[in-house]
């Protein structure tokens, strides 16, 4: 747990972890000096100084009652203040800890290759930034309760070996006895955070698949069905919870019955020693105080522990990203391809299948032309456009530019050049200008009016709130061929010198088809246009008509 618990220590600015862990120690000093002031006190009341340590007859003797109480009463604001002090600056870290976490899984999340996140279920990377990362959060918090938990025990037992050596030493050759004691169930409370994390993403999925399905899960009347997988879900996570609580609480029990064992021992041992009553209360109530710091530290080791297979998770998942991150893309400037855009001899190969999805293909998409791919499903036909589009580098081959081939670092900067329209169109919730201006957010009113009428979209203008109309959640308050009209004009804004529709009319009716067939016809001899189709419309607009099957080209048709 040592590399662990540094890991996160790391994560928050070094002056501010310094600055904690003064005040941590401070306040913990406050403490034992507090109890300690009262052997003084208590010799003054009772007016015998005969059994206590030399170190107080100073005090008792020079030093009057109402000072003493004085810089009692002082001491105990001064350690509130830096209780206050440690409070406030511990949920700061925390926070940032949180914050810090977040930002680099997500960091990770974006900056990995199109292949390896198309592979990871997007459930768990939600469950791990949300959920994942606050448990992270909890785990510091009880981390630094265990730091300053172990500061205010030992100031406390350092103020007893200062009253009484032989008593002391008991007490603490007992607590640590007693904390050592319970070794095995912090053991089972990482074995019971590990199954917590996965509880966590099992319920993200299930949350995630039916919101995705919830149209599918109305019309074939599945409510019920999804309702009890939620229930069977979040009945594992409770049972998580309160398996752990359950050993937490025996923990504390056990704690409880020992520590007053071992302070009944003591009190038995002082009485034998004839100890001064002076002394004997404040080394009642430093033990005393000890119990509820054993029990804290015991819980915040449990939580800890608990805690520490969320940060496991996070550094294997990032790990996993950050080996499949992407290179810089090399230059800014958008690319403009004079007389073709070219494949040649590329290859994709995914793990764990024999076939390729694309296997020794070489193609020149002429530049202002239209090119369209049909072929049976697992053709290979959206991973070629992938590859033409910058998203997957291709294990073997080249992407060419006017002739020139692009190096992996250039082909990650030529997306800059290239917009998407896919089958699903992303829209997000907010008005249709939002969306639109996400692709390119200086754009200006005419310019948005000239993408929409180009993506024969002009019905946005018929809305009631026009481009300011509410699409709601993945534009649902649209049709889908109103959806796909929008994301096509959002694509026309980047003034992309490679545009890709990949099957985006395949889910439509023929009028919005031939909507969007009309669009792309429009752009006919001035925009160069990659587009995936099996059928209909988006055919018909071919200048070049690419057949494929099993990862390969069959036939090229040129009708220009």
């Amino acid at each position: 747990m040592k590399g662990t618990s540094v890991t996160l220590l790391r994560s928050v600015a070094a002056p501010r972890l310094l600055a904690l862990l003064a005040l941590m120690l401070a306040s913990a000093l406050t403490e034992g000096a507090g109890i300690i002031a009262l052997v003084p006190m208590l010799s003054l009341l009772s007016a015998d100084a005969g059994n206590i340590p030399d170190w107080a007859h100073p005090l008792a003797s020079h030093v009057t009652l109402s000072a003493l109480l004085a810089f009692f009463v002082a001491l105990v604001a001064l350690r509130a203040v830096l209780q206050y002090a440690v409070s406030v600056l511990q949920r700061r870290l925390q926070l940032e800890v949180v914050d810090h976490w977040r930002k680099t899984v997500f960091s990770a999340l974006v900056r990995a290759d199109w292949r390896t996140l198309s592979a990871l279920r997007n459930s768990d990377h939600a469950s791990m930034v949300v959920m994942g990362v606050d448990r992270l959060g909890y785990g510091f918090a009880n981390l630094l309760l265990l730091i300053s938990g172990a500061a205010t025990l030992g100031a406390i037992w350092i103020a007893a070996l200062w009253l009484s050596p032989v008593l002391a030493l008991v007490a603490v050759g007992g607590g640590l006895v007693v904390l050592a004691g319970f070794a095995p169930l912090r053991r089972r409370a990482h074995l019971l955070g590990k199954r917590l994390g996965e509880d966590y993403r099992r319920v993200q999925a299930v949350l995630d698949d039916t919101m995705r399905a919830m149209r599918l899960v109305k019309s074939h009347g599945r409510e019920q069905a999804a309702s009890e997988e939620m229930t069977r879900s979040t009945s594992d996570l409770r049972d998580a919870q309160i398996t752990f609580e359950k050993a937490a609480g025996r923990a504390r029990v056990l704690l409880h019955v020992g520590a007053a064992l071992l302070l009944a021992v003591i009190v038995a041992l002082a009485s034998s020693r004839d100890i001064a009553p002076a002394v004997l209360l404040p080394l009642i109530a430093l033990f005393a105080r000890s119990v509820p710091l054993l029990d804290s530290l015991q819980q915040a080791a449990q939580h800890w522990v608990h805690a520490v297979p969320a940060l496991k998770d996070a550094e294997a998942l990032i790990e996993t990203l950050r080996e499949a991150e992407e290179l810089s893309p090399t230059g800014s400037a958008r690319l403009h391809p004079a007389s073709s855009i070219s494949v040649n001899g590329v290859a994709v190969r995914h793990p764990g299948r024999e076939q390729a999805a694309v296997e020794g293909v070489t193609l020149d998409l002429a530049v202002d032309a239209t090119t369209v791919l049909v072929g049976p499903s697992g053709a290979g036909k959206s991973t070629l456009a992938d590859i033409f589009g910058g998203l997957l580098q291709p294990d073997e081959g080249v992407v060419e530019i006017d002739g020139q081939a692009l190096s992996p670092e250039g082909l990650i900067g030529w997306r800059a050049s290239v917009a998407y329209v896919h089958q699903e169109p992303v829209l997000f919730h907010g008005t249709v200008r939002e969306n639109l201006l996400w692709a390119e957010p200086e754009a200006r009113e005419d310019t948005l009016e000239q993408a929409l009428r180009s993506a024969s979209a002009g019905f946005v203008f018929d809305l009631p709130c026009g481009l300011d109309t509410v699409v709601g959640d993945a534009g649902r308050q649209l049709s889908g061929g109103e959806r796909q009209r929008i994301a096509l004009a959002r694509a026309l804004l980047r003034d992309p010198a490679l545009l890709i529709l990949d099957e985006a009319t395949s889910a439509l009716d023929s009028a919005n088809e031939a909507a969007i067939g009309a669009a792309i016809a429009g752009m006919a001899g001035t925009r160069t246009i990659l587009v995936i189709a099996h059928r209909g419309k988006l055919a018909e607009t071919a200048d070049t008509l690419v057949h494929m099957r099993d990862g390969r080209i069959e036939a090229i048709e040129n009708r220009s």
